[in-house]
């Protein structure tokens, strides 16, 4: 029926926007078809949390991942087509919610930089201080490169206006990317 039609298309767009923003600020790889899910009611989520922190796949030396996340034209077809005022929701809650997650920025660093070899302690002028720490034995999470990925993900020089700009930005360039819909192709014809 229509009401619960317009329902699923709302948890759609909503469970996007969160898996956009998240995907991307955690660096999450290995986003293929079979690894993001739709349930009946809409709500999209990705099962494989193997690669992040920016270290995606590669074949042959090169990287499989171009998108800054995966967001199809297939998903803005669902929302209406790019001009659609269910898409521009889905922009203005993905903004939204890196806003939100870019003033927390200090919390996921810290988390992540507890479990890694060394850790970060992050100050409020934005400098970093290392502390030697065991590691965790997390192949994606080694180094203080692991931590910056972090750290360039959430624009952390960049106010909240100039986020949003940057995001929609992100948001167009995974739209536009052929090299997931070309990923998403190989893995339907192999399995």
């Amino acid at each position: 029926s229509k009401p619960d039609h317009r329902e699923a298309l709302q948890r759609f767009i909503k469970s996007c926007a969160g898996y956009s923003v998240a995907t991307y600020v955690l660096g999450i790889g290995d986003r293929h078809n079979d690894n993001i899910m739709v349930t009946k009611d809409g709500r999209l989520f990705h099962i494989d949390f193997g690669h992040f922190l920016g270290n995606y796949k590669k074949k042959f030396g090169i990287k499989r991942e171009r998108a800054p996340f995966v967001f199809t034209p297939d998903f803005a077809y669902v929302m209406g087509g790019k001009d659609s005022p269910d898409f521009m929701t889905y922009v203005n809650l993905c903004c939204t919610a890196y806003n939100i997650l870019r003033k927390n920025a200090s919390i996921f660093i810290n988390l992540f930089a507890m479990v890694s070899r060394q850790c970060y302690v992050w100050s409020k002028k934005l400098s970093l201080i290392i502390i030697q720490m065991l590691s965790t034995g997390i192949p994606e999470l080694r180094s203080g490169e692991d931590i910056e990925y972090l750290r360039e993900a959430f624009s952390l020089d960049a106010n909240d206006d100039e986020a949003k700009v940057i995001f929609t930005k992100l948001i167009y360039e995974s739209l536009a990317c052929k090299t997931t819909q070309i990923n998403n192709a190989v893995h339907i014809a192999v399995h």
